[in-house]
């Protein structure tokens, strides 16, 4: 038990300095890596907001029809942390990580060559499961990969990239999409 004098709590006098954890002066390079996977699964989670006009002329349905590939997105996303975090259980976390990477791919893959409507709705809700998967793993691997000391600051760098995501990623890939091709 650690005692609280004047507000401030203080580490028990009895553990020698060198005994006490101190958080890594850098965070492992995997922590970094993680925070670009969350940065590259958050833009195109909400970079579809600004393409709508684009994707809905392109598949041939009205805007707020179109706007149902971000619904599908949310609802893979709800349905896709806990369902694939208990699926993946069992697997090595490291494998959970690739194996959602490898599907967010093909998911946006099937997405830029899709011609359909409703294919890209499934494409749109199989990415948001491996998003889910990933994000739910990717703060586990964090925290653990920097011990107790420095998990907090591990997982603000993590989540970073979904922040970063929405201030720098959706509107370049937003503008980008409508230069070149929402595909």
């Amino acid at each position: 038990r650690m005692p609280l004098r004047g507000g401030t709590l203080h580490a028990p006098a009895d553990l020698p300095v060198g005994d006490r954890e101190r958080p890594p002066a850098r965070l492992p390079l995997v922590v970094h890596v993680l925070a670009l996977g969350t940065f590259l699964m958050g833009t195109t989670e909400f970079v579809v907001a600004g393409l709508l006009p684009e994707i809905a002329t392109d598949v041939q349905v009205s805007v707020s029809r179109a706007g149902l590939l971000i619904t599908v997105f949310a609802v893979g996303m709800v349905v896709g942390a806990p369902l694939m975090a208990m699926l993946t259980l069992r697997l090595p976390r490291r494998w959970t990580l690739v194996l959602a990477l490898a599907v967010f791919a093909v998911g946006h893959a099937v997405v830029a060559v899709a011609s359909g409507f409703v294919l890209l709705l499934a494409a749109r809700f199989l990415t948001a499961l491996a998003t889910g998967a990933f994000w739910a793993v990717a703060n586990v691997v964090a925290a653990g990969a920097v011990g107790p000391a420095a998990s907090s600051r591990a997982l603000g760098v993590v989540g970073s990239g979904a922040m970063l995501a929405n201030v720098v990623g959706v509107p370049l890939g937003a503008f980008a999409g409508q230069l070149m091709g929402w595909r």
